[in-house]
């Protein structure tokens, strides 16, 4: 999210808002994880501990951003130099589950809602902790779909659910679109979201941004996969962007029955926006992976 520099704190949302946000959201899993049944995942095998996916097989999916598995990460952010002083730090973590639901024989819909939690530390003398906007990406893409990959569908993007230091006062709408080419063990694509405002205060920013994701990921037979992208954000208002690379290992794993990527990477801003993270950073996330 592209902020302007002001950081003038506005009234949260009240609980209410907040309990029927979230009540809403896990009503929208909950019914995605049963749709998601007819959808066709990766084939089983068996093993010492029962029926088990394929490692290479989910490693390969999970290189897809809307594959045709249903996965919970928890990706975990560290971010520095933020603030006028650059003496500020946050760690984030974004909550960010893909839900695949099978249209019909030619159709699926993905669905990747995004929900941002920040711990900030000393950013201009404040600390705290918040929820920012809650943003949720689908994608159409034809269900036949397996080395090259499209997918087109709505945006949508609420206030930030906390005030102002956590992200825009304003409702955002839009189109998300991703498409990607799979040769091979490789995956090379384009992710990103058009999102314009659709009400709210512009104090703490504004929705009209552009989001690209450019990426390359390699998976090797044993469940390693090594992913380099940048996470590019363009604000139109305050015409500035955010551009953080990262370079990420993982590693296909299993805890009893359930499959679970861990990934561990850093990330470098090549271009930051005012007030905002600059410099090195680190990534860690833990992926719950349910194949049919």
């Amino acid at each position: 999210m592209v902020k302007p520099p002001s950081r003038h704190n506005r009234p949260a949302f009240s609980p209410p808002c907040l309990n029927a946000l979230l009540a809403a959201l896990l009503l929208f899993l909950t019914s995605s994880l049963g749709a998601a049944e007819g959808v066709a995942g990766p084939t089983t095998t068996s093993g010492p501990d029962g029926p088990k996916a394929d490692a290479n097989a989910i490693a390969d999916q999970l290189a897809n951003p809307v594959a045709k598995l249903v996965s919970v990460p928890f990706q975990f952010n560290y971010d520095g130099d933020i603030g006028t002083r650059q003496q500020g730090h946050m760690v984030s973590m974004k909550f960010q589950p893909v839900m695949p639901v099978s249209v019909n024989n030619d159709w699926n819909l993905i669905a990747r809602p995004i929900v941002t939690t920040e711990w900030q530390t000393n950013i201009d003398g404040l600390s705290g902790t918040g929820v920012g906007p809650i943003a949720i990406e689908t994608f159409f893409s034809p269900a036949d779909a397996s080395r090259t990959v499209w997918g087109i569908g709505p945006y949508v993007s609420t206030p930030s659910l906390s005030g102002n230091r956590y992200g825009t006062a304003q409702w955002g709408a839009g189109a998300s679109f991703v498409g990607m080419v799979r040769p091979g063990s490789w995956t090379i694509g384009l992710l990103g979201y058009q999102s314009w405002n659709v009400g709210g205060s512009a104090e703490a920013g504004t929705a009209n941004n552009t989001y690209w994701q450019p990426f390359v990921s390699y998976v090797t037979k044993d469940a390693w996969t090594f992913t380099l992208d940048t996470e590019s954000t363009f604000n139109w208002d305050a015409r500035r962007a955010s551009n953080p690379m990262n370079a990420i290992v993982s590693k296909l794993v299993y805890f009893g029955k359930m499959p679970v990527s861990l990934a561990v990477g850093a990330r470098y801003y090549l271009t930051s926006t005012p007030d905002g993270p600059s410099g090195w950073g680190a990534r860690a996330t833990m992926t719950f992976v349910f194949p049919e």
